[in-house]
């Protein structure tokens, strides 16, 4: 395999980057995604490289083959893939208590928003952020709290919770995705200068626990010093593990992300399915 491929990558306009905190209703139509500009950059294959792991670049592969045999059954991704999430995040963080509430299954220019506030599937288009994420950002800030989501459930942050992570597991479902794979940067190779805090409400179907509350994300701007992986020839039974928080702090981190194009696309239309394990480790 070759070490490298030149990809177009979609990154907040230097511009941008280091003002104040933006929001983004995409449940207004007049309102949207603030604009990217195409930059060329060099996507390592992390195959090839022994140094990426979880609490070092904030990025790890996992073969970790699933138990479901349908992801579009909403019920048995809820009932078993949840669990199965959450053993692995338990595994990698030592945590003592997790909880996971929604996923997305991404297709072109679609995605399908499952379990949320109502343990339903919906579907929605790339207005709501559906299909393939092109453009380079991290899922949460340090800003970002957990009370309001945990409480959309019933539940609470634990009371001795010492540590927090969130994790983004992301696995395909097609049998290749090297046509749009995931880019993943080195957590430590972005710096703040290089960030912008936009908060974004209305993302996914009306069931996806953020939808109302807002997530604050951080939209990135490229920055020479940032070093670019992906993983080439991922199957459905590895998942991709992306620390999208940490409570020691997000920058230096936590792992930005997009799909891109691949220069050389192999196989059928990416599918696969995300979601997100919050953990709590207890003293």
């Amino acid at each position: 395999m070759n070490s490298a491929v030149d990809a177009q990558l979609h990154f907040l306009p230097s511009s941008q980057s280091g003002g104040p905190v933006r929001h983004v209703d995409l449940r207004s139509p007049s309102d949207g995604f603030a604009n990217v500009e195409a930059t060329e950059v060099a996507v390592m294959n992390a195959r090839e490289h022994a140094d990426p792991g979880l609490h070092s670049s904030g990025f790890e592969l996992v073969r970790s083959p699933s138990a479901v045999t349908n992801f579009y059954d909403c019920d048995l991704v809820m009932g078993t893939y949840y669990d199965e999430c959450k053993t692995i995040a338990q595994k990698l963080t030592g945590a003592h208590t997790t909880f996971t509430y929604d996923h997305i299954i991404r297709e072109p220019g679609l995605q399908y928003t499952g379990g949320g506030t109502d343990g339903s599937q919906r579907k929605s288009g790339v207005e709501r952020g559906g299909g393939y994420i092109s453009s380079v950002h991290m899922d949460y800030t340090d800003n970002t709290t957990w009370d309001r989501y945990l409480a959309l459930h019933g539940e609470r942050v634990p009371e001795r919770a010492s540590h927090v992570y969130a994790l983004n597991f992301w696995r395909p479902l097609s049998p290749s995705v090297d046509d749009h794979p995931l880019a993943v940067c080195d957590a430590r190779t972005v710096r703040i200068e290089d960030l912008r805090e936009t908060v974004v409400y209305g993302y996914g179907a009306d069931n996806y626990s953020w939808h109302d509350i807002g997530i604050e994300t951080f939209s990135v701007s490229a920055s020479e010093h940032q070093r670019w992986y992906y993983y080439p020839g991922m199957t459905p039974d590895d998942v991709l593990v992306i620390k999208s928080f940490d409570s020691e702090g997000v920058i230096g981190n936590a792992c930005p992300h997009a799909a891109f194009a691949h220069p050389n696309p192999k196989g059928e239309p990416r599918r696969n399915i995300e979601l997100r394990v919050l953990c709590f480790c207890e003293l």
